[in-house]
């Protein structure tokens, strides 16, 4: 089965093929072979369209090879959700696939929990009950077929030494002071969540955390420097910030291949935007 992910939510966006079983694209890895790229700075619609059917056939594969199609839904950039989720329901139409629409936070907290380094270090707790975590082994499998972080293999976005932190708060940058954020919690594979997705300012969903009595948290993000003053003065310690890439269309591949192997997919007509926020033109909107 063959797995086309598309991120387009994040700066610049991204690209991932996944494949499970057969030869090798790059590294073998037990779960699936994977390829991922960024798109290139500038892209609009008509080069997204381009950098899928190139990546295609770079391996001798058309858009007819694909077995279903994972998209980050958002929250993100307005046009880039559109642009992305555009193009994989006009591919999936054609076809007849399945879509597999996953959250732009979720994501970034499977990347986070993909993350073997900065997982290895100390488990990081709300300060209220600091505690030392265990040193995970280094037993996991990785492949990657970029300058992308290593990824664990596509059967398993879980590693053994992810136990040791209970709670994944990704946090993204929505502007006018307020960030999106949510709380989720790892369960077989799949990310629970813990607090709902929200737009707020970064104090009240750090005080929503605490008030939620959650011992064990990461908070994670691509770009989470901003954040940290507040993060540490509101008690975390500054270990408790996960980096991720912002080329998530390797991890969301990951997370699309597990629920087609599953029979997870959604209908075209159900695979909608996940926005957050109402749009400026909503917002601003005057009768």
């Amino acid at each position: 089965m063959l797995v086309l992910a598309v991120d387009t939510c994040l700066e610049p966006g991204s690209l991932a093929l996944l494949r499970e079983g057969g030869p090798s694209l790059a590294e073998a890895s037990e779960g699936g072979e994977m390829e991922t790229v960024p798109l290139p700075p500038g892209w609009r619609s008509t080069a997204l369209h381009e950098e899928i059917l190139r990546l295609l056939a770079r391996h001798g594969w058309s858009t007819k090879d694909i077995a279903g199609y994972g998209v980050t839904t958002g929250p993100g950039s307005f046009t880039g959700v559109r642009l992305g989720l555009t193009a994989v329901k006009g591919l999936a139409e054609v076809h007849g696939k399945p879509i597999f629409p996953v959250s732009t936070l979720e994501v970034l907290a499977a990347a986070a929990v993909a993350n073997p380094g900065r997982d290895r270090e100390r488990a990081v707790t709300n300060p209220s009950r600091d505690r030392e975590g265990a040193v995970a082994d280094d037993s996991d499998k990785w492949t990657a077929t970029s300058d992308e972080p290593k990824l664990p293999a596509a059967g398993s976005l879980v590693t053994g030494h992810s136990s040791l932190v209970t709670a994944f708060a990704p946090v993204l940058d929505a502007r006018r002071g307020q960030i999106f954020g949510a709380v989720y919690q790892v369960e077989r594979d799949e990310f629970r969540p813990l607090l709902e997705e929200t737009v707020c300012a970064l104090r009240t969903f750090l005080a929503r955390i605490q008030a939620a009595g959650l011992q064990e948290v990461r908070f994670c993000g691509t770009d989470l420097a901003p954040f940290l003053p507040e993060i540490e003065q509101a008690g975390w310690a500054a270990g408790s910030a996960i980096p991720v890439s912002p080329h998530l269309a390797g991890v969301l591949a990951q997370i699309a291949l597990r629920r087609l192997q599953k029979g997870l997919g959604v209908s075209v007509l159900a695979a909608d935007a996940n926005y957050v926020r109402a749009s400026d033109a909503e917002l601003f909107w005057k009768e």
